[in-house]
């Protein structure tokens, strides 16, 4: 006697389905998919999956489209970013200046006079034909009645004169910023409205900003989680902000509370300013729980930043000094103890040793090999740091910082050690735990199809080699990180990431083959059908109905 096979909520039949699949029962194609409470039920092919067919069972033809696991980024500021998302302009996808100033000159005549536009991020120089950025004439000239700040990844931004007189920037309050020398002068000696800088000159230019009214803040987030899904995301990995404080989490808790996320976001505690780092930890360490959340929003660990005074970056001195790994190890320990995941981020050789000696004492006191501590960038990563990854049971989760700023490590480091920066391919073989992401939304592009793009050629946004050789990834490879390889870091490897039965219906109906798409198109790739548990939070219109 057959047995009676369940009947499904959701079929899906005709498709080339990677499953990603870690599962020697399911392979790693199939034509079909079943969907039953939020989870995958079965994965075959079309005969064998129609079999859970019923008289409710809602049933798409996908038309040999390609499918794959709902993306995760592994490191992206996703938090900070829903605050402001419906009053920017985005210039990532932009091949010239004129075309970005044009984008602009369309946002001012869609607001009123005097509504700030922002473009905060996530585009180069050198993505544009002009190889440079805008100046205040130029963006007085596309929006003379509205004010509008531009940042340039972590580099430099500029303000046009509507917005400089919006915040009565004056020589007294660059006199009171933190590098007044790096504002830009004409040859009269007045400010050109551009200032340089890094993160914290441009974090204070940022924050003279008026932010939104609470209400935008929150439908703004709601309308980045479904861009997120239009592009195939179902997952962020948030790593906070610079003096990211409590109340600026309040609008993403809003979206969650409002059930406005089309996006399962996993968060990290931050540091909130310098000078209370081990203040604001004890604190988290005591009141707060590891894995606290529901399916949509769950706290994950702490990171990026413990102690700001060791934050690290290109150019930027930090302290690396044994009182600091002091003071870092005594607000690390609690949350050994407590079983919490740490992720933080680093760049330099110097700092990495420092931190892999620091996680070796913790290891000593406290075990940390099965809590799922990692390093974010990792760049200075090198075949010989392998051994001690492993027995600390560390991972990497790096970005596709390069793409973008290739050259600043390049004129830094030299080419042949770029090249290997990190050591990906040391990593992968050693079953090091490897998850990718952009590091958006301002130092990158929150494009996913972009960064694999870069994993998997090395080049930057203007066409120069940084990660070469053996360390570029196949495009099996660089799916892999930023879908199931991910999952680990949120200890959520068990149920996400992978199309297989039990797994969460996580996917995404691509409206190009990813596996066969010239590599110079896999930007454009975006997600023709989203499903998050099941449920469509996504659709172009053209497998099923369009969402709106």
């Amino acid at each position: 006697m057959t047995q009676q096979q369940p009947d499904a909520d959701l079929v899906l039949l005709g498709g080339r389905i990677s499953t990603l699949s870690l599962d020697p029962g399911t392979p790693a194609e199939v034509s079909a998919l079943a969907v039953r409470s939020g989870r995958v039920l079965a994965a075959g092919d079309d005969d064998a999956v129609r079999a859970h067919v019923g008289p409710a069972t809602r049933v798409v033809e996908l038309g040999g489209r390609r499918v794959v696991p709902g993306l995760v980024d592994s490191h992206v500021h996703f938090m900070r970013a829903g605050r402001t998302w419906d009053d920017e302009v985005r210039w990532e996808s932009m091949t010239s200046l004129a075309d970005a100033l044009a984008a602009v000159a369309e946002r001012a005549a869609e607001l009123q006079p005097g509504a700030w536009i922002r473009v905060i991020g996530g585009w180069s120089e050198d993505q544009f034909a002009e190889r440079r950025g805008p100046t205040r004439a130029e963006l007085d000239a596309v929006a003379p009645d509205n004010p509008v700040f531009v940042q340039a990844l972590y580099e430099y931004a500029v303000f046009n004169s509507a917005g400089i007189a919006a915040l009565g920037l004056d020589e007294a309050r660059i006199a009171a910023s933190p590098t007044p020398d790096q504002f830009e002068r004409d040859a009269d000696g007045s400010w050109n409205g551009r200032g340089n800088g890094r993160m914290a000159q441009l974090s204070w230019f940022y924050n003279q900003l008026p932010p939104p009214p609470f209400e935008r803040e929150v439908v703004s987030t709601g309308r980045l989680s479904r861009e997120f899904a239009r592009l195939g995301l179902v997952g962020a990995m948030d790593g906070g902000g610079v003096n990211s404080g409590p109340d600026v989490y309040g609008a993403l808790h809003e979206a969650w509370r409002q059930g406005l996320l089309r996006t399962r976001v996993r968060l990290l505690k931050h540091a909130t300013r310098r000078g209370t780092e081990a203040e604001d930890f004890a604190g988290y360490a005591r009141f707060g729980e590891p894995r606290f959340g529901d399916g949509m929003l769950k706290w994950s660990g702490i990171g990026e930043i413990i102690l700001y005074r060791s934050h690290d970056d290109l150019g930027k001195p930090a302290d690396f000094s044994p009182e600091a790994l002091a003071e870092a190890k005594e607000i690390l320990l609690p949350f050994a103890r407590k079983g919490w995941a740490v992720q933080i981020h680093v760049m330099n050789r110097e700092f990495l040793e420092g931190l892999l000696d620091l996680f070796e004492e913790i290891h000593a006191e406290v075990p940390i090999d099965t809590l799922r501590w990692s390093l974010i960038h990792a760049n200075a990563v090198t075949a010989a740091d392998v051994p001690r990854l492993r027995a600390l049971g560390v991972g990497v989760l790096h970005q596709a910082l390069l793409r973008f700023n290739g050259q600043q490590l390049l004129d830094a480091w030299g080419a042949e050690r770029v090249a290997g920066s990190p050591a990906l391919r040391a990593l992968l073989d050693a079953g090091i735990p490897l998850g990718l992401g952009s590091d958006g939304m301002r130092a990158s592009s929150y494009n996913p199809w972009a960064s694999m793009q870069h994993f998997i050629t090395g080049l930057t946004v203007g066409g120069t080699p940084t990660l070469q050789g053996k360390n570029l990834l196949s495009r099996e490879e660089a799916l892999a990180g930023y879908s199931r390889d991910t999952a680990w870091f949120s200890s959520e490897e068990h149920e996400r990431g992978q199309l297989v039965p039990g797994f969460l219906a996580d996917l995404a109906v691509l409206s190009e083959d990813y596996f066969e798409v010239p590599i110079e198109r896999l930007p454009a790739i975006t997600s023709e059908l989203t499903l998050l548990g099941g449920d469509v939070v996504w659709s172009s219109g053209a497998v099923v109905p369009a969402t709106d």
